[in-house]
């Protein structure tokens, strides 16, 4: 009898079940000027950090003269060329340059050798900061939303919230990268050191003037 009364208040017509509270505001999208800020602040300290890293290989081996190596990327832009830069663009080669440091920096604390043993620490504390800075960058790029992005014009939309709606192409995986091939000698991963240093502090130093001037087009 009890489950036939429930039933029957069930179906009742004033008896439907009470709304819930009404829907708060709609989450506000991130604004793109601190995103980036954010993004910013990170590259300055990877850079502050290389920089710091660069001179105690210096003070430990010093080496004259440029270092190179071939499997590194080549400097993205000229410092006289910023004027023509496009976020989208620089968002995606900075990170494809950043991902090929990364890549190098675990290469050199695998097979840099005995001599660099001693800057192992420093070492992985620059490769646990070059991939957080690495997935801000992701975070930039693939904002909430923007995994089921509608038709979009290259570039930037003059929308309120322009960084949820850059255009960047889904771009096919790249293959895998060939094996970097272990230094010839003691002396070679100290070389190789330079080099992969020197790159990055390059490549940083780009990408906060880069990055610090895109800000002020959004």
């Amino acid at each position: 009898v009890c489950c036939l009364v429930l039933v029957a208040l069930s179906l009742w017509p004033g008896r439907a079940a009470a709304p819930g509270p009404p829907p708060g505001p709609p989450r506000a999208s991130p604004d793109p000027r601190a995103e980036l800020d954010s993004a910013v602040l990170l590259t300055r300290s990877l850079l502050a950090d290389t920089r710091q890293l660069a001179a105690q290989l210096r003070d430990k081996f010093p080496a004259d003269g440029d270092h190179n190596l071939d499997s590194l990327p080549t400097l993205a832009m000229s410092a006289g060329a910023l004027g023509a830069l496009q976020l989208p663009g620089v968002l995606t080669r900075l990170r494809a340059d950043l991902f090929s440091y990364l890549r190098h920096v675990q290469w050199l604390r695998r097979a840099g050798g005995p001599s660099l043993r001693t800057l192992e620490p420093d070492l992985g504390a620059l490769q646990a900061r070059l991939d957080r800075l690495l997935r801000r960058l992701q975070l930039l790029v693939r904002s909430p939303g923007s995994e089921t992005p509608g038709p979009q014009t290259p570039g930037l939309l003059r929308d309120p919230h322009p960084m949820s709606r850059l255009a960047l192409p889904q771009a096919p995986p790249d293959p895998p990268a060939p094996a970097l091939a272990p230094p010839a000698s003691p002396w070679g991963g100290v070389r190789a050191a330079h080099a992969i240093l020197g790159g990055l502090h390059l490549t940083l130093d780009w990408a906060v003037r880069g990055l610090l001037l895109l800000k002020t087009r959004l």
